[in-house]
């Protein structure tokens, strides 16, 4: 009796060594965890991949999605670019948070300043919805004056490329956020993949699909 116990408990754990395995290797859909997007864009250099995140400071699904995606884009493959577009989603509050992002990379404190402008408005409740208050948090995070600020937020380099995120948004068919577009071509979410680390599976799976397609397999 006991070894048909045994023998039973064996066979109920080798059943559910394989469930979990096969749940490990995650395949997805087009059309339920991913899409095409509006139009599909070109790659610069067709040997490199682009995972472009578009997230907006003002979202929390944001905010709560960065460790995991900056996670991600830790471990990425060698031949993978990782970019942050900042979305506005129409909102006059959103073109300053995408002007705030591109004026920390004009700046070279983009890496310095994500973190800050997220929990300037998630943690610590400042709306962030002038430019007075985005040069307080530059300049308390990084000391940079607010006359250098002010030069490059009101800059036509910040705008131009504030007008060219939200081009590349509407091209895409981007229309809420976080939402990830890779190679050009596919998009998916947390929302569509079923939860944020699902979505990073949906990104290696988009990936891998990207790579063979322009393999011709």
């Amino acid at each position: 009796m006991r070894s048909m116990i045994r023998g039973g408990a064996a066979a109920f754990f080798a059943l559910f060594a394989f469930a979990c395995s096969a749940q490990d290797t995650a395949t997805f859909t087009e059309g339920k965890e991913y899409k095409k997007v509006r139009e599909v864009q070109q790659p610069a250099d067709p040997k490199r991949i682009e995972v472009a995140e578009f997230f907006w400071y003002g979202c929390p699904h944001c905010y709560a999605f960065d460790p995991t995606i900056e996670a991600w884009a830790k471990r990425r493959a060698g031949d993978v670019d990782f970019v942050r577009v900042p979305s506005t989603l129409g909102r006059k509050e959103g073109v300053l948070h995408a002007k705030a992002f591109y004026t920390a990379e004009a700046l070279n404190v983009g890496e310095k300043m994500h973190k800050p402008l997220f929990e300037a408005i998630q943690q610590d409740h400042m709306p962030l919805n002038s430019e007075d208050q985005i040069q307080y948090v530059f300049n308390k995070n990084t000391g940079i004056l607010p006359d250098v600020f002010n030069a490059t937020f009101r800059g036509f380099a910040v705008d131009a490329r504030v007008r060219k995120a939200e081009q590349l948004a509407m091209s895409y068919g981007i229309s809420s956020v976080p939402t990830v577009v890779v190679g050009g071509k596919y998009v998916t979410s947390a929302a569509m993949a079923g939860g944020f680390d699902q979505a990073t599976k949906a990104i290696d799976f988009l990936i891998d699909k990207v790579r063979k397609e322009r393999a011709g397999r």
